[in-house]
């Protein structure tokens, strides 16, 4: 996988995530747990919600992170595209006590 595959998927990830769609929460998680996962992770059987295409963005989304590179790295604006993409999905962390989204 290249950098430029990684951040179409990034970029892909983002728009599903910005439609409110059925599978917008699902984007989201895959994005902001490979950006932070202390707070944020993907309920796999989730990833059911992504059309095919969509997933293999998502297994690429995770792939990068796997290799040590943070998503938000590899497009342009990276830091503000995702301070904005955790302040509108930050009610989905996950909760210290239980474990389990907010």
């Amino acid at each position: 996988m290249t950098f430029t595959e990684a951040a179409n998927s990034v970029e892909a990830l983002l728009t599903i995530e910005s439609y409110q769609s059925g599978s917008s929460e699902i984007a989201a998680l895959v994005l902001l747990s490979a950006w932070n996962s202390y707070d944020f992770a993907v309920p796999v059987a989730e990833l059911a919600r992504l059309d095919p295409d969509n997933y293999r963005h998502a297994l690429r989304v995770l792939t990068l992170r796997y290799s040590g590179h943070e998503p938000h790295t590899v497009i342009e604006n990276g830091d503000a595209r995702f301070k904005a993409l955790h302040d509108r999905w930050a009610h989905l962390k996950i909760t210290e006590q239980t474990g389990a989204a907010a």
